[in-house]
């Protein structure tokens, strides 16, 4: 559930949004805007999977019991994704395809869409999208989910043995950074290995802060996260070469220190807006749907800022309505830690 005394839910606020802006780019045929190498997006997918690692992990050192750990997990995830998944086939792909109904509905394409609920990624819908800027895909946010559950399945194998968890979880943590940075930006180049639906060189991008997020949580006391070391640290990333490899390197190190310097310094300035709930999650999950039928209906090719203004208020929208009578609901069959409920849910990316 969402909390008061941080500012975890301003910062995945603007991670979505972030998303939802960089989206707005892409599918208007614009380059995103980039940021020490990787596009806006990106990078905010990234601080998704930093906050996500430093809460999932919370989570689980406080109640490791598998059952009920990827109990919540999946309480979090699949509720929200259901509903996007069954709304974009049964009401989004017949009122827009350009093919006849029975086409359709007989396609295997449009069941096949169905896959995206198992965390398999499909992306295209018969006839839907065929003619936008950016054709085929109906929600391209989708492939970030497969990645961050794999995630929350290997914390607990890594942390299993209490004696050893920091050891295990560092070395995880330093082969996924490595193999990150050989296969991105020294290895596969525009390579595409494909597994269960799911770029692994995307996920290889993204995957590593999930782990150095949760390094935080297991091993550095909270003093040292210090906002206005933050800042600095971000202003000297403006001096590092221009190198892909330094680049992502410094990337491991700030930008999780910057983001829980942020969220969690204190007094917590922005924390006021986990008082009217968590709509990180239902922004991510609809945005780029709602970018695509916006661009569908409007013709925003090359006009990102029209198309991410013209967005924004159905995105956020469609995200309140799924917190508060989806997500937040079925939040409620959590199941409970024996001695304290002291689960601190996240949204994915």
């Amino acid at each position: 559930m969402v909390r008061q005394q941080d500012n975890f839910e301003a910062v995945r606020l603007l991670a979505a949004l972030t998303v939802l802006y960089g989206h707005a780019h892409a599918l208007t045929g614009v380059a995103s805007p980039a940021v020490f190498g990787s596009s806006a997006q990106a990078m905010a997918v990234k601080v998704f999977f930093v906050v996500s690692g430093f809460l999932v992990s919370q989570s689980w050192i406080r109640d490791p019991s598998f059952v009920r750990y990827m109990a919540r997990r999946c309480l979090r995830i699949f509720p929200g994704l259901c509903v996007v998944i069954l709304a974009t086939i049964f009401v989004v792909g017949p009122l827009i395809t350009i093919v006849p109904k029975f086409e359709y509905w007989s396609s295997a394409d449009t069941w096949r869409y169905l896959t995206n609920i198992a965390l398999e990624p499909n992306y295209m819908l018969p006839g839907v999208f065929l003619k936008n800027t950016y054709p085929i895909a109906v929600n391209g946010s989708l492939w970030s989910l497969p990645v961050e559950f794999f995630m929350y399945l290997l914390f607990p194998i890594v942390a299993a043995t209490r004696n050893f968890r920091v050891l295990s979880v560092s070395i995880a943590a330093l082969v996924l950074c490595a193999a990150s940075v050989y296969l991105i930006r020294f290895g596969a180049g525009p390579q595409r290995i494909v597994v269960y639906g799911t770029n692994v060189i995307s996920g290889l991008d993204v995957a590593p802060y999930f782990l150095i997020g949760a390094i935080w949580q297991i091993c550095i006391p909270p003093k040292f996260l210090k906002a206005e070391v933050a800042v600095f640290a971000l202003l000297m990333c403006t001096v590092v070469p221009n190198h892909p490899a330094i680049q992502e390197i410094t990337m491991f190190v700030v930008l999780p220190y910057a983001v829980l310097s942020f969220a969690t310094t204190k007094p917590a300035s922005f924390g006021w807006m986990g008082r009217f709930g968590d709509f990180s999650y239902g922004i991510y999950i609809y945005g780029f749907l709602v970018e695509q039928l916006v661009s569908s209906y409007f013709g925003t090719g090359g006009r990102p800022i029209l198309n991410f203004l013209l967005s924004l208020v159905p995105t956020i929208g469609l995200a309140v309505l799924s917190w508060h009578y989806i997500e937040k609901p079925f939040l409620r069959f959590k199941p409970k830690t024996p001695k304290l409920d002291t689960d601190y849910e996240l949204s994915a990316g």
